[in-house]
């Protein structure tokens, strides 16, 4: 057995992979339904939006001469100037007439004129809210807010300032980018969007050299948060120019959903999918999943612990871990699902680990371990927040297994199902045997008090034993260090003296060690849990209603059933259990509980 490798050392190859053809023609029985994550943004929309509901306004009100249908009409009149502008580049002038038209709404809600909840109401917030989204990505644009200066705006007559409030949830310069969520038109993904005031916006924090450290745990691609601007307050006084005062806050739905604006309690404006849709545009599940496996030489460098959003002390992380054959794209319909109810948003916190998933399951057991305590030691070295004393996981199939290897006592009885021979008496240096150590003994993560395995082998699957799973595992392109996972115990050296129960020239992938009887099913099977560990299971039986002889497909309820269980759920679907509305339910009515919502 040997530690995973880093990205530095994964460089010598076993197996030439099969051609990426027939390596998708073996595969693709496996894998369940896949999407690819298209995104495109159409800024327009925002504009046509605001004036639509200018002009649903004006037929919404009783009489012509009232304030709401004086408002519709100037309205439209600055929206139709604004796009002008904006179509012939004239970014500043269109800026603050989309912000006048958001400032002259918001005045009106603050008048209460419109009974709230009414039809004029939710028409007037629209305007409001798609007028300074617009205004929003102008703005984000300007060099001069990303200097932390407050920006100057021609408005008509006056110019306009506009300044990021103090206690706003962001700095004014923090995102590099400020995107419409009303702009983005996604596939791939199921949208899950907040209804309330403010311009609803994506965040975008890119990964830059001089943020390496700060972004150590954070996607490639950066961070693409759900944000919510709001125009707080609009001042008539003396300004570095003369005119108005606006006063914005970049704030976090996630955390705050409601606020106090325009006279009343709001809640607030948010889109929880684009976000994920913008960080996953063009990654095709299908072929990710399959260099995850095939590939893992080179993905070894992807792998890792991942947060969604930059670290909160205060909130409970959720880890997410995908199966075999799979990425965290999995879970972007998950998320959101969960994360719209404000509840849930303002208490949890979301990370992934991926990994190459043909490794051996010790070897992705120990990288785990190592990417958790790694998180750790950034974020809370003290050990005082919820990362390392109530973290929920939930895993997925395979990833369901190394959720249960971080709340199992395994003692010895891995090292077991290797050897009789004690592992503290094997006739190696003191070096070495300390090196291997990890790998032969796993303590129970301490932080980890709640698990939720979906479609789990936990004792094994039987698809594992088949010959295409086998052709497959054949075909992993896995690093020389990983390929035999015992070399270094099974060293010739060293054998007349110990006796060996497995053999040390088998190539060792991911589906050998799910096999029944294999190694780390054996050891999970007959170890305890933690003690205070609180797990659930959600299980598929394809909608047969045969359990207890049912089976996902791919894993049989013999194999995915756990006694013990705080809750076990049968739902009528295959493998893909994560996908299940009823699934998803279920993990929500567990996060409330475990919450104390």
């Amino acid at each position: 057995m040997t530690s995973p490798v880093s990205a530095s050392d994964a460089t010598r190859r076993s197996v030439r992979p099969a051609s990426a053809a027939v390596l998708l023609a073996l595969a693709l029985p496996l894998l369940p339904a896949c999407t690819t994550v298209k995104v495109k943004t159409q800024s327009e929309r925002l504009s046509r939006d605001g004036l639509a509901s200018a002009k649903l306004l004006r037929t919404l009100v009783d009489t012509p001469f009232s304030v709401v249908a004086d408002l519709a009409d100037t309205t439209s009149q600055i929206l139709g100037e604004a796009r002008n502008l904006d179509k012939k580049g004239q970014t500043d002038d269109a800026a603050s007439r989309y912000l006048i038209a958001a400032i002259d709404a918001h005045a009106l809600l603050a008048s209460r004129d419109e009974i709230p909840g009414s039809e004029a109401e939710k028409a007037l917030l629209q305007l409001h809210n798609s007028s300074l989204a617009r205004f929003a990505e102008l703005w984000a644009d300007d060099p001069r807010r990303l200097s932390g200066e407050p920006v100057l705006l021609p408005g008509q007559g006056s110019p306009i300032e506009v300044r990021v409030a103090s206690d706003s949830a962001y700095a004014a310069d923090y995102f590099d980018r400020l995107v419409a969520a009303g702009s983005v038109e996604e596939k791939g993904i199921v949208r899950r969007t907040r209804d309330g005031i403010g311009a609803a916006l994506v965040g975008v924090r890119q990964q830059l050299p001089e943020r390496a450290e700060e972004m150590r745990f954070y996607p490639k691609r950066g961070l693409m948060l759900p944000v919510t601007l709001t125009l707080d307050t609009v001042t008539d006084q003396p300004t570095s120019g003369g005119g108005r005062l606006v006063t914005l806050s970049i704030r976090n739905p996630l955390t705050h959903p409601e606020a106090r604006l325009a006279g009343r309690e709001w809640t607030l404006a948010a889109d929880v999918s684009a976000p994920l849709a913008m960080i996953l545009d063009g990654q095709s599940e299908a072929k990710y999943a399959l260099d995850g496996f095939f590939k893992a030489n080179e993905r070894i460098q992807a792998a890792g612990l991942y947060l969604t959003e930059p670290y909160d002390p205060h909130r409970i992380p959720i880890i997410l871990t995908h199966g075999l054959v799979s990425v965290p794209i999995i879970w972007r319909n998950v998320v959101p699902e969960i994360m719209v109810d404000p509840e849930i948003s303002r208490r949890y916190q979301f990370l992934v680990f991926t990994y190459p998933t043909s490794f051996p399951l010790v070897q992705s057991a120990r990288l785990f371990r190592d990417q958790l305590a790694a998180v750790r030691a950034q974020y809370d070295p003290d050990g005082d927040d919820p990362l390392s004393r109530n973290v929920v996981a939930i895993g997925h199939s395979m990833g369901g297994i190394l959720t249960h290897a971080l709340v199992t006592d395994f003692g010895d009885r891995y090292w077991q199902q290797f050897s009789d021979t004690p592992f503290d008496q094997l006739p190696l240096a003191p070096e070495k045997k300390e090196a291997l150590r990890p790998l032969v003994y796993f303590e129970p993560d301490p932080g980890v008090t709640r698990a939720i395995f979906i479609a789990t082998p936990h004792r094994g699957s039987k698809s594992a034993d088949k010959g295409l799973a086998q052709l497959l595992s054949r075909a992993a392109d896995l690093p020389a260090e990983i390929i035999n996972t015992t070399a270094d115990l099974l060293d010739p050296r060293i054998a007349n003296n110990v006796t060996y129960k497995i053999d040390p020239h088998k190539k060792a992938t991911a589906v050998q060690s799910l096999q029944p009887g294999a190694p780390m099913i054996s050891a999970l099977d007959t170890s305890p849990f933690k003690p205070g560990v609180v797990y659930h299971s959600i299980i598929g039986d394809r909608g047969k209603g045969d359990t207890p002889h049912s089976s996902d497909g791919v894993v049989e309820y013999w194999s995915s059933h756990q006694d013990g269980a705080a809750s076990e759920i049968i739902v009528p679907t295959d493998h893909g259990a994560y996908k299940s509305p009823l699934a998803i339910q279920e993990i929500h009515r567990i996060l409330r509980e475990h919450a104390g919502i």
